[in-house]
């Protein structure tokens, strides 16, 4: 089993070293694509792609490890903004839909926001990598994902209204739809590091502890052999 995680930030990355220790190798290639292997046994191999901020980084790097490393699932965590009361800080869970609402055909279409062109949908489903069953005491989000920082307050409650969406971020749809082009099964395992009325002070105060709960879960999956 070759899994493939990818992370947005070097913020993001930094609890992963510090939990699964240095990497048997490190891999810099073209465009600089920075990728870290970990062997856990004969059977199973972990590839950690440093994927960038944003939609378009997040796409190429997850065709860059599924390219290059034939990984057979996608696992990528990170910190999200809450969208609701209920959505605070440090709250963990597991993506069960996305809403691309940065892309927008609407003008002059029957399209919604959000809707592409023959995919006929909405909210995309995930074909999960992680079996629900091990998965099953985590609250279950709808990620609103756009190339787009959200700030606290109004803005992340319009976001709520319009997309019935929990969470935010900005790598989410990326991921997602170009694991479905591949259909290689994918999990978003996502941490809250500002809730709704919180902005940059609040993700700067619980990137690291957030990043850091969403690697103990990967690390606790792996150990029960769920992952």
């Amino acid at each position: 089993m070759k899994i493939g995680i990818i992370v947005a930030s070097e913020k993001e990355r930094k609890p992963f070293f510090e939990i699964f220790g240095q990497p048997d190798m490190r891999h810099i290639g073209m465009n600089a694509y920075d990728v870290s292997l970990w062997t856990m046994n004969s059977e199973r191999y972990i590839y950690l792609i440093l994927g960038g901020i944003g939609e378009i980084s997040s796409a190429a790097s997850t065709q860059y490890l599924i390219d290059n490393f034939q990984v057979d699932i996608v696992i990528n965590y990170g910190v999200v903004g809450g969208l609701s009361e209920e959505c605070s800080a440090m709250k963990i869970g597991i993506v069960e839909k996305v809403v691309h609402y940065g892309f927008d055909i609407s003008f002059g279409s029957n399209y919604e926001v959000g809707e592409y062109p023959k995919l006929g949908l909405f909210h995309y489903p995930l074909s999960p990598a992680i079996p629900d069953s091990a998965t099953a005491d985590l609250p279950k989000f709808t990620c609103a994902s756009a190339d787009i920082i959200v700030a606290g307050g109004e803005p992340k409650r319009r976001l709520r209204r319009d997309y019935a969406a929990d969470i935010c971020e900005m790598e989410a749809a990326a991921i997602v739809l170009t694991c479905n082009r591949n259909r290689i099964p994918c999990t978003l395992i996502k941490a809250v590091s500002d809730g709704v009325d919180e902005d940059i002070e609040a993700f700067d105060r619980y990137v690291h502890d957030a990043s850091e709960a969403c690697v103990r879960l990967i690390a606790e999956l792996i150990k029960k052999d769920r992952l």
